[in-house]
């Protein structure tokens, strides 16, 4: 697992809290999606919506997503890229 960016955790905390109606507060990196009664359907919309807040594309392959971490590694995964393609 990669060091957090608190900047992209929060604002995926806040996105996710939108979806469910709940406090980012209580959403934890290791919390896991399924727990928070996301299903798949939710889980694909809540990408579509970080790819346009952080301007990156999901790739083609599919990422196994179960945590909120996994989502916050897979967005600084994807900024870090940008960020090297722009150098």
């Amino acid at each position: 697992m990669m060091e957090p960016n608190t900047n992209t955790l929060a604002r995926i905390q806040t996105v996710i809290a939108e979806e469910l109606d709940n406090a980012a507060a209580d959403l934890r990196p290791d919390r896991r999606l399924e727990e928070l009664g996301l299903d798949s359907l939710a889980v694909i919309e809540i990408m579509f919506r970080l790819e346009d807040i952080f301007d990156v594309r999901m790739g083609d392959e599919r990422v196994p997503i179960k945590t909120i971490q996994d989502i916050v590694d897979n967005v600084d995964i994807l900024l870090r890229e940008r960020e090297a393609a722009v150098k």
